[in-house]
């Protein structure tokens, strides 16, 4: 096998294509093959086959979720007794197009959709030529969450950018709300953000006016009481408005350019602090053209290690590479294994 490709059709992009693991089948032909997945359990299982008939290439049609599980539970594998020791690695990664952001596509140069993807790599791989690789890092990222009943459960992952609480955590779950999340949804948030504002933070909050203007923004900017430690220092605040850190520069439809320094090898980038919303909407222009944010209440800087422990209130809803892990307490951010991702012109269909 050269090919293995997981399928989500449960995706933004896949969700109206009932054939979609069909219609990739057919492009991918006798070089490999293609699954679709229900759920998380699913991938596992899969990619271990995979492994097992040694398949060059993993490609995750399904947007950066697919590709953060797909690395996610590559990596848990080669722990395993059947693979560890060998000479088994993880296979080179592919992320496509057409989920609600791609970042991690978009940050290595991949264009076009899955189809086209797969077929440039297909014909690569038929005519002998070498695909130019890019090298990128992840992290790690380790945690304690709690169950239904309090317990403690502790879990290892992998990603290249969190949302970890404050302001980041609760855009993205205001943007995941949005029926069809897109770059338009980015702007949707931010305008209604804008418009909460003077209304939230304001005694005009208690007028009988929409709940979307009373609330929104103080639901946005709502602090999370943890401690941060970066790089072994202890950050003074105990309330956050704002905890983010990645290992690779993100641009999010277009919209803003964040993280420009995590593509330093070996460094990931962090954004904390308590910004108050008139200092954070002081960023906006900055945070659109990529450059530092400014104000005495962020830390904006490159890091080897950042922890994150609640010290009280809510429990931590991170947002991993889009996806989002619940009811967690802790969690430590250091540099995880470089991967390598082939940058891939796919042709359009």
């Amino acid at each position: 096998m050269e090919i293995g490709v997981i399928t989500n059709p449960h995706s933004r992009k896949n969700k109206t294509r009932p054939n979609r693991a069909r219609e990739l089948q057919e492009i991918v032909g006798n070089l490999g093959e293609v699954h679709a997945t229900d759920s998380v359990d699913s991938i596992k299982p899969i990619l271990r086959d995979f492994l097992r008939q040694r398949a060059r290439y993993w490609v995750a049609d399904g947007g950066d979720g697919a590709l953060h599980w797909i690395v996610r539970n590559g990596l848990e594998l080669l722990e395993e007794d059947e693979f560890r020791g060998g000479d088994y690695q993880l296979p080179t990664t592919i992320p496509t197009n057409g989920g609600t952001i791609d970042f991690v596509a978009n940050n290595v140069g991949i264009t076009g959709q899955a189809e086209g993807i797969l077929e440039k790599l297909r014909h690569s791989i038929e005519l002998g030529t070498t695909l130019e690789e890019v090298e990128v890092d992840s992290m790690l990222i380790e945690g304690i969450a709690l169950d239904e009943e309090g317990n403690e459960e502790g879990f290892r992952t992998y990603g290249f950018a969190s949302a970890v609480g404050g302001v980041g955590q609760r855009f993205f779950t205001k943007y995941y709300q949005e029926k069809d999340p897109s770059p338009a949804s980015i702007l949707k948030v931010v305008g209604n953000t804008l418009a909460s504002i003077p209304v939230a933070f304001s005694p005009l909050s208690k007028l009988p006016l929409p709940t979307s203007l009373r609330t929104y923004a103080a639901d946005i900017f709502e602090p999370a009481h943890v401690q941060v430690t970066l790089d072994g220092m202890i950050l003074p605040e105990s309330h956050f408005t704002g905890i983010h850190i990645a290992s690779m520069s993100i641009d999010l439809g277009g919209v803003f350019r964040l993280f420009t320094r995590a593509d330093k090898p070996g460094l990931m980038h962090a954004i904390v602090g308590s910004p108050s919303p008139l200092q954070l909407v002081r960023n906006l222009g900055r945070m659109h053209s990529g450059k530092p944010l400014r104000s005495p209440a962020i830390v904006d800087r490159e890091c080897r290690a950042m922890s994150v422990e609640v010290r009280g209130g809510e429990l931590l809803a991170p947002i991993i590479d889009g996806e989002c892990y619940h009811r967690v307490k802790k969690l430590s951010f250091a540099n995880g294994p470089r991967l390598r991702i082939p940058k891939i012109t796919g042709t359009k269909h």
